[in-house]
């Protein structure tokens, strides 16, 4: 059986380099930080040389918004995408993304890839609070969501404008317990900023004391001996940037190659170098050990405007 399942992959990879050689290019359009993209489409070329990787990056909604208007005006340019997951939700209900099964996707979560073969999560961004180590006790700092609620936080938290995929996601992890504390969460007078990085920054320079901030930014700025730490909250959430193969793909064959390379162990591992979390089983990682993950569900674009309005009653 192993001896078929690797003879079958071979063959497969074989057609597919076949293809790419007369293909010649992949469109790669993007969210993902523009070093970090090109570090792993520098390494795909020197293993495929006949294949140039055009990458085009943007914000997760510039993303959808240019697939949106070329497909409109009868132009599908782009062969595959990576981009946060609500918009990749939103690619597949217009009908933009295609399915591809990729040899490398069962070596991933099962909460991290698409039963049918849609989507793949290449990276993860975890949601966290950090807080100012020069300001906050030790035994003042937050174990547990209820600990934000306390009087001493009243004015002193940082959030994001609008993070309504890590509201929806905290209030599904939180039962029915979830509106009480975003009720209660809305009196402590958060300062929303526009930004996870801000928010960050201002904690690190105490304007408030404590944020919710991107994991990854969050060890990049104590390496940096920003007075920043984690809370240990007992979980975080987990926002996904998946891979998917546009339905019209004018360069299949390299398109796939490049997801097969992206999901690929040697790659994850160099996004994991990143500082990045992935979602591949063989690839240890620490932060993931300090507190439950709870996965931001891509179908939370299925009732955003929902989402919005409740959000709205809390926080607004």
């Amino acid at each position: 059986m192993c001896a078929l399942t690797y003879g079958s992959s071979f063959a497969q990879e074989s057609e597919l380099i076949a293809g790419a050689k007369k293909e010649k290019t992949v469109s790669l359009y993007t969210s993902m930080e523009a070093r970090e993209s090109r570090l792993i489409a520098d390494a795909f070329q020197q293993r495929y040389p006949f294949v140039t990787v055009d990458i085009a990056r943007m914000s997760s909604n510039r993303v959808l918004q240019r697939i949106d208007t070329e497909h409109r005006a009868g132009r599908d340019l782009f062969d595959l995408v990576i981009t946060s997951g609500v918009e990749v939700r939103q690619l597949i209900k217009s009908g933009l993304i295609g399915s591809y099964a990729s040899p490398e996707a069962k070596a991933f979560f099962a909460d991290s890839r698409d039963s049918q073969g849609r989507w793949v999560d290449v990276y993860s961004s975890l949601r966290v609070f950090a807080y100012n180590t020069r300001a906050v006790p030790r035994d003042a700092v937050p174990k547990t969501y209820d600990d934000l609620l306390s009087p001493r936080w009243k004015g002193q938290i940082g959030l994001p404008d609008r993070e309504y995929s890590w509201f929806a996601t905290v209030m599904r992890a939180l039962g029915k317990d979830g509106g009480k504390f975003m009720e209660a969460l809305g009196k402590q007078k958060p300062n929303f900023r526009p930004s996870h990085v801000l928010i960050l920054q201002l904690a690190a320079a105490g304007e408030f004391n404590i944020g919710l901030v991107y994991q990854h930014q969050l060890e990049r700025y104590k390496k940096l001996a920003a007075p920043v730490e984690l809370a240990p909250l007992p979980f975080a959430t987990k926002n996904i940037h998946p891979i998917g193969l546009a339905a019209r793909a004018p360069h299949s064959n390299g398109a796939k190659l490049l997801i097969n390379f992206i999901l690929s162990k040697e790659a994850q591992t160099m996004v994991r170098s990143f500082g990045r979390t992935v979602s591949r089983m063989d690839i240890p990682q620490d932060e993931t050990g300090k507190f439950k993950v709870v996965v931001e569900d891509i179908d939370l674009a299925d009732r955003m405007n929902e989402i919005a309005a409740e959000y709205a009653k809390y926080l607004e």
